[in-house]
């Protein structure tokens, strides 16, 4: 029997830095459950990602990612984030994220559409600049 894959967000990683916001990509990792004995593939995924209520950018991804049977495989999602997006660059401290997204699985069935949505806090630090020696 087929159950649809479970997506969700294992982790999002912003490289927080001093310029401007085209320089600072955004990294989403999706987890995928498959919880078939059957492996699957992710044709396509598209996602849509909110900071604080603010649009950060959005990234869709069309490419066969084998997700393995019976287990949780992660997808990262490299987003570029456009200099025009409204609000300031994020700073280190807790924020709120929104996560919206679409993802498309071939099956033994045939394609299946998988909608996704989370939100949920995270975690900005910023890295401390190595010394030199």
């Amino acid at each position: 029997m087929y159950q649809d894959p479970v997506v969700t967000v294992a982790r999002i990683t912003f490289q927080l830095r001093q310029s401007a916001r085209a320089s600072a990509p955004v990294v989403v990792a999706l987890a995928v459950k498959n919880a078939n004995d059957y492996p699957l593939s992710a044709e396509q995924v598209q996602l849509s990602l909110q900071l604080d209520g603010v649009p950060v950018g959005q990234v869709s991804r069309d490419s066969s990612v084998p997700v393995a049977t019976d287990t949780i495989s992660t997808v990262m999602l490299p987003m570029p984030v456009s200099s025009q997006s409204p609000g300031p660059v994020p700073r280190a401290g807790v924020h709120s994220f929104a996560v919206q997204g679409r993802a498309v699985f071939l099956t033994p069935i045939g394609r299946r559409k998988v909608r996704f949505a989370q939100e949920g806090s995270l975690i900005l630090t910023e890295r401390q600049p190595r010394s030199a020696m």
